[in-house]
């Protein structure tokens, strides 16, 4: 192709669907074949939709929405809650495709594009968990599949449109609801209008029409968040106190090439095209966009994989790149993308048995010097994905507080508080709790210090804890009765049953109650 444009150039629905069955594919494999469960943050989300609100402590409510819809249909196994995040990255090849036909790229840029979001580790990882992460990318590549049309419509008639723009606003508005980070790339799209030609459309109304409705859709979970005194900026300060330390710039930058492997070939040559691009300043918007997002989070310490929304669109490009330079010859850097990365497929997605999956971790820790995605949060290298860990474990933990639970007496079952140390304890437990026929779980970690009742006759309690804990004042014993087996399991899972009682805990409870959601923002009144 000579010149790229719109209208010379179609959507190859047909090569962009056998993109998007093999995406499928591979993550029905991996959740078929897995010997791995939920996601530990899995079973907070899956909890939230057990209480939809308009916002929670960490997260707004689209994903408890979800979460919600998905259990409705298709119920609560491991497939069942896979299934939303695969389809939204299988709607993502499709959007790539009308991405790529309005940057004016042809078949190969679009299948150069799509196959690169495929391949990419970090996608497969991110849409093969039910987690927000995955919907918050999905709404920034939307946002900016919008945002081109609407250059595109002001470049061919001259005018805005107001359709797209109110389109733009809703689409703001919902990735708001879906996470908060969507502001680091408003910031970017922002800076990148105004530092070229296109900062003119800032004189007309239109932005801020936009903007209006993104505030409208938004403003239930303003509101939330002004009445519980903002917690999700307590949420962030512990993040950043405990996790957000341990990030250096050098494991921020070299993740960035990391979380993609080889298909960051394609980004790369869509961040040089779009830089060097002097004829075509579309091109160096969506740069300077990704530019500020990438040192925006940087300079906030924010987490490395906070910038993924943001690769999406440089597959885009970067399948235009490589068409304009190489023509129908530019599908031979595929093999060579999809051979290195199958080699990093299992640091992506659970394929392997665990003891193998254990196995090849070392292998690339050792042989390879590949640690970076073996690090944990606190900093630490370990034999195991912190991710992989988090899913390991959890469900031995409904089995044994059932035992213990059901070895109660009358009494104690009828007044026995079950409680989680941290969410991914609690939100098991409930997940189950039917099967077990066990009562409702409590926490004070996370959202679930919302949900926790005031008022409780404690006779007995099991407390499951992912710390060792010393005898309680309020219980004449404290015996621990059990904990997690699995010997890669991240949580130890302590099962402690506490009983007989030392006196009416039912007003000491209360108010242990109402001074932990005080502090968490919560009022009792």
């Amino acid at each position: 192709m000579s010149a790229y444009s719109p209208h010379l150039s179609k959507v190859y629905w047909k090569s962009l669907g056998i993109i998007a069955f093999i995406k499928v594919f591979i993550h029905l494999f991996a959740n078929v074949i897995t010997e791995f469960g939920l996601h530990r943050d899995e079973y907070l989300y899956i909890s939230e939709s057990d209480h939809l609100a308009w916002g929670y402590m960490e997260v707004p409510p689209v994903i408890s929405i979800l979460g919600w819809i998905s259990r409705g249909l298709f119920g609560d196994s491991l497939l069942a809650v896979k299934i939303f995040p695969v389809l939204v990255g299988v709607a993502t090849i499709f959007l790539l495709g009308v991405f790529i036909r309005d940057l004016g790229g042809g078949k190969w840029a679009q299948i150069i594009g799509a196959t690169g979001f495929l391949l990419s580790p970090a996608y497969l990882g991110s849409n093969g968990l039910f987690q927000p992460v995955s919907f918050n990318q999905f709404f920034w590549f939307l946002s900016v599949v919008v945002l081109l049309k609407i250059l595109n419509y002001r470049q061919i008639h001259k005018k805005e449109s107001t359709q797209l723009w109110l389109i733009f606003g809703g689409i703001a508005g919902l990735a708001f609801l879906t996470k908060y980070s969507i502001v680091f790339f408003f910031i970017g799209i922002i800076s990148a209008l105004l530092l070229t030609p296109f900062r003119k459309v800032f004189l007309s109304k239109y932005p801020y029409l936009a903007v209006l409705i993104s505030v409208i859709i938004v403003s239930p979970n303003l509101w939330w968040q002004i009445s519980h005194d903002f917690p999700i900026a307590r949420h962030m300060t512990d993040l950043k106190a405990t996790q957000l330390v341990n990030v250096s710039w050098q494991d921020y930058f070299s993740s960035q090439f990391v979380f993609h492997f080889l298909s960051s070939i394609i980004w790369i040559g869509r961040l040089i095209f779009g830089i060097r691009s002097q004829s075509h300043s579309k091109y160096r918007l969506f740069s300077i966009v990704f530019l500020v997002v990438i040192f925006l989070i940087f300079g906030l310490s924010g987490k490395a994989y906070y910038t993924l929304g943001a690769f999406t669109m440089m597959f885009g490009l970067g399948g235009v790149a490589f068409e304009k330079w190489f023509g129908s010859k530019a599908w031979r850097i595929l093999p060579l993308i999809a051979l290195g990365n199958l080699f990093a497929l299992p640091i992506a997605l659970p394929i392997l048995p665990v003891e193998q999956m254990k196995s090849y971790s070392e292998f690339l820790q050792n042989d390879l010097n590949l640690t970076g995605p073996f690090k944990w949060e606190d900093g630490v290298v370990r034999s195991l994905k912190q991710d992989y860990a988090d899913m390991l474990g959890y469900e031995e933990l409904p089995e044994k507080v059932a035992m213990i639970y059901h070895s109660l007496s009358d009494e104690e079952k009828a007044n026995c508080l079950i409680w989680g140390g941290h969410y991914g304890q609690a939100g098991v437990l409930n997940l189950y709790r039917k099967k077990y026929d066990l009562p409702a779980c409590y926490s004070f970690n996370a959202s679930f210090v919302a949900w926790v009742p005031q008022d409780f006759d404690i006779k007995a309690q099991i407390q499951v804890e992912d710390q060792l804990q010393d005898p309680s004042p309020y219980f004449e014993q404290t015996i621990l009765m059990d904990s997690i087996e699995h010997p890669l399991a991240r949580d130890p899972g302590y099962i402690y049953l506490k009983i007989g009682p030392k006196m009416d805990l039912r007003p000491i409870w209360k108010e242990i109650v109402r001074e932990e959601r005080v502090a968490a923002g919560y009022s009792l009144e």
